[in-house]
């Protein structure tokens, strides 16, 4: 079985791009548009500017948070595949984990920052004992991925 979020990060990737000329076109609305020169319902074009500069540091800060990952998992051979990176802005570091299906030990999902990030820890073991990958968000498959990934690991060492 084969998941990959090629699809998924561009979509993310463009939805980050449209809300940054969002910003900048409300921005330039709100500068060069007359009505904007007198108070409208008593803010001046600086509470306005503000107030959409803020919306938009929190919606990039929300994004940041769920530490978003491109991820493509395969199962098809000898080894379980796991390659992922993050789609937070200037992060470039790629990720690869291949295990043999005889070493995969299990996994384990944990929930951070309040329960709004799903991360998977990989185990696999070998001769010095037991190998813990470090934890991979996984907030952006979608619950059927999710499910297909999980029931994957599961057939190959459980939880």
């Amino acid at each position: 079985m084969t998941i990959d979020l090629q699809r998924t990060a561009i979509k993310i990737r463009l939805r980050g791009l449209l809300m940054a000329v969002v910003f900048v076109c409300l921005v330039c609305v709100v500068l060069f548009l007359e009505v904007f020169r007198n108070p409208v319902f008593g803010l001046t074009r600086a509470h306005y500017i503000l107030i959409i500069s803020i919306l938009y540091v929190l919606y990039s800060l929300y994004m940041y948070l769920l530490d978003l990952n491109y991820i493509y998992f395969n199962d098809d051979g000898q080894k379980i595949i796991f390659r992922y990176y993050s789609m937070r802005p200037l992060s470039q570091v790629k990720s690869s984990v291949e295990i043999l299906k005889e070493s995969f030990a299990g996994y384990e999902i944990r929930k951070d920052l309040l329960g709004l990030v799903p991360k998977i820890v990989l185990y696999q073991k070998d001769k010095a004992g037991l190998f813990r990958y470090p934890p991979v968000s996984i907030s952006s498959l979608s619950e059927k991925e999710k499910n297909l990934l999980l029931r994957s690991l599961q057939k190959y060492g459980g939880r």
